[in-house]
């Protein structure tokens, strides 16, 4: 068992994965900013978006043997650029210079996103080089700082694995969906038509099979280092993932309709296949990264 530290432990993503780690057995921190989680881990209130001398004070006490880094700033669409550079790049940076004097040995893992690639060829592999620059839409900001927190997670700690992710959904440790499958569950059951894009394409991951995927990489048998997709398998337009969920439903199919980006002023500028390959990160894993029928069959039976 292992001493693991989760940054961002309250979060969606984070939440689940303090709660994994505490059910696999393993000593278990987390790190809040303003909510804790109903959870029997040792707790840190800590202060991303600045230098904050309790995340000194928690590594010193807790000297974790493994780190989750998934914190992200709230409202990542508006966040300003000082927000998300501080959370997602001089927080690692500030969390790693702390790490080398207390254990230079630990395995961190940076949670970071599909939203790197801006060039929208979709299918991306992990030896990409990420282009977050040609992103003009409001995930731009996020991208560059995300990639940027990869860059500095990967130069500074050999010891680093930087796990890609992409729209992740499922329940909350309560149970409650999360809010955009909510919404869409709403309207389905409503029996509101649901406008969906043909031609965006994305890799719809379940947040619980992400957070097996997660404790994997960190099992000390997995030896690999460096990038890693872990994502849902199947790569799917919103269109189609919203048929796939009005059958799950037993709704009609017909309540999903087909949309261009183009007639979205919000989406136009946006990259039009998100969609990561999952291939590599597979081949070295036991666990299943499953498909969007699989997902949705997990969430609703």
């Amino acid at each position: 068992m292992s001493r693991i530290l989760v940054i961002g432990g309250s979060g969606f993503i984070g939440s689940h994965l303090t709660a994994a780690c505490l059910k696999a057995g393993h000593e278990t921190a987390y790190t809040y900013a303003t909510r804790q989680v109903p959870l029997e881990a040792k707790v840190y209130q800590i202060a991303l978006e600045r230098e904050d001398k309790r995340l000194v004070e928690c590594l010193q006490d807790f000297r974790p043997e493994v780190i989750y880094y998934s914190a992200v700033p709230p409202f990542v669409y508006s966040a300003g650029h000082d927000l998300q550079q501080q959370i997602s790049v001089e927080g690692v940076r500030r969390t790693l210079a702390e790490l080398k004097r207390v254990n230079p040995k630990a395995l961190f893992v940076y949670l970071s996103t599909n939203t790197v690639f801006g060039n929208g060829r979709g299918l991306y592999r992990e030896e990409e080089t990420p282009d977050p620059e040609l992103r003009h839409d409001p995930y731009r900001v996020y991208a560059i700082t995300k990639a940027a927190g990869e860059q500095s997670s990967l130069k500074n700690w050999p010891n680093t694995i930087v796990a890609r992710t992409s729209v992740v959904d499922g329940r909350d440790l309560s149970g409650a969906l999360y809010p955009r499958l909510q919404k869409m569950v709403e309207q389905l059951q409503a029996g509101q038509t649901l406008l969906r894009f043909r031609d965006r394409f994305i890799s719809p991951t379940l947040v619980n099979n992400l957070v097996e995927a997660l404790l994997e990489v960190a099992n000390s048998e997995f030896t690999y280092r460096g990038v890693l997709h872990l994502a849902g398998s199947e790569r799917v337009t919103d269109f189609q993932y919203g048929r796939y969920l009005a059958r799950q439903l037993g709704l009609s199919e017909e309540l999903i309709q087909a949309e261009s980006m183009a007639n979205s002023p919000a989406m136009a500028n946006s990259p039009s296949d998100h969609s990561l390959d999952v291939s590599f990160s597979q081949s070295l894993l036991h666990i299943k990264l499953l498909g969007v029928k699989e997902q949705l069959a997990c969430i609703f039976d």
